[in-house]
């Protein structure tokens, strides 16, 4: 699929935007209990990218701009975050460089979660996986982890019946939060 540098950029941009839209629902720091910190903001953004990630990497589509793309953005957009929050350039490149190395570890621990539940059936790395990201040390429900392992599939399984055309149409929007039930 070829688009143009213009209409790439604006689809890029409002698949961010979903990204960033679903990723500060009150509802997951209400009903969830995440805690409303940049660093959880981080974990639930690197989440729901994920799915989009996963989407690309599951249907085999090795030639679209999308993946690569929305990386960049997601993290020029951090980067302006930090520069707007006052640090400098030397900070800036610290904080870009511990992102980027957490970004990578959490991505890998989210595919080797999904490869390891379809593979054995086991769900025991996806949980750990949201109890270390998403809630850290903090105690919470299994069912509030379990929520969030079933969503994802969901989302990941949503993305990937619909063809590649149908999700830039809706610009890769995620599933209804009220059709998840664990």
């Amino acid at each position: 699929m070829i688009f143009s540098r213009k209409n790439n950029s604006i689809l890029i941009e409002k698949i961010y935007q979903n990204v960033i839209k679903r990723s500060r629902l009150k509802f997951f720091y209400i009903d969830k209990e995440v805690d409303d910190t940049l660093e959880s903001r981080f974990d639930l953004i690197i989440f729901h990218s994920f799915m989009i990630f996963q989407f690309f990497r599951e249907s085999g589509i090795n030639n679209s701009p999308i993946p690569q793309k929305l990386f960049d953005f997601m993290f020029q957009d951090f980067e302006n975050n930090l520069r707007e929050m006052g640090f400098g350039d030397v900070s800036v490149n610290k904080k870009m460089k511990v992102f980027i190395s957490a970004f990578y570890g959490r991505i890998s621990n989210y595919s080797q979660g999904v490869q390891m539940y379809r593979e054995q059936n086991n769900k025991e790395k996806l949980f750990n996986t949201v109890k270390d990201n998403i809630y850290k040390d903090k105690r919470v429900s299994s069912e509030k982890i379990n929520f969030f392992i079933d969503y994802l599939l969901k989302n990941i399984h949503f993305f990937k019946e619909s063809a590649l055309e149908k999700n830039i149409k809706i610009n890769f929007e995620f599933t209804n939060i009220n059709e998840i039930k664990v």
